[in-house]
């Protein structure tokens, strides 16, 4: 359901700086180091996994995990990383996630102003709507940097956000852990090095969102088209 201030109108265009929630953490604690197969991997794994909680509420649940499979078995082909060993990280990484209720479909971008129209933005994994909850998750087991990632989500959002981190052992088996994370009262960052990594972005004045977004979400097209 649509905020009721998200109701109103565009309003002027005016230009801000947004930076990335992922930019921000960078700058609070230092991301881990990883291979680039498994930076693509990571990637491949989260938009595929978002996408399987969207079909699975339309489909036969049964045929979700081959399904599930079959895509990420097509996009490694696709970008030359195919393992039988990242088929079997995915599938088991995909039955812990599921086992663990970290379901949801991915929310759109929020954004909030940290100071001088400079926007954060933030877009966590998924969102449940039926429990009214976040989720933040990743295919290792929760950090220092995993964490002030999802502070910086929750602040933007003025939520908590569920942190969700994957251990796998010797023999394979893959367990869960959980971490709610609070929103903190601030960002203690240096807002001149997020100015550095800033883009410059068209916002609704009346709104405070990217125009692309309010042309997306808020125009009569849009309610036309859910309204059938």
């Amino acid at each position: 359901m649509l905020d009721e201030e998200e109701l109103g109108e565009c309003g002027k265009i005016v230009e801000v700086l947004v930076v990335k929630a992922s930019d921000v953490a960078k700058l609070l604690s230092k991301p881990p180091e990883g291979d680039e197969v498994s930076l693509r991997f990571g990637k491949i794994f989260e938009e595929e996994y978002a996408l399987a909680n969207h079909v699975y509420r339309w489909a036969w649940y049964a045929q979700i995990s081959k399904w599930f499979i079959r895509k990420v078995a097509a996009r490694l082909r696709a970008e030359g990383i195919y393992k039988r060993d990242l088929i079997l990280k995915a599938y088991r990484a995909y039955a812990a996630l599921l086992k663990a209720g970290v379901v949801g479909e991915k929310p759109r971008t929020r954004f909030k102003e940290l100071t001088n129209s400079l926007f954060v933005a933030a877009q966590p994994d998924l969102y449940d709507e039926t429990t009214d909850t976040y989720y933040e998750f990743k295919l290792y087991p929760i950090n220092e940097y995993a964490r002030k990632q999802a502070e910086v989500f929750a602040w933007v959002l003025g939520k908590p956000v569920v942190l969700v981190g994957l251990r796998e052992d010797p023999g394979g088996y893959v367990s869960v852990e959980k971490e709610v994370i609070n929103p903190p009262k601030d960002l203690e960052v240096d807002v001149n090095e997020l100015r550095k990594v800033a883009v410059a972005e068209d916002f609704c004045s009346d709104l405070m969102i990217p125009v692309h977004q309010y042309d997306k979400y808020f125009t009569e097209e849009y309610y036309d088209i859910y309204e059938e």
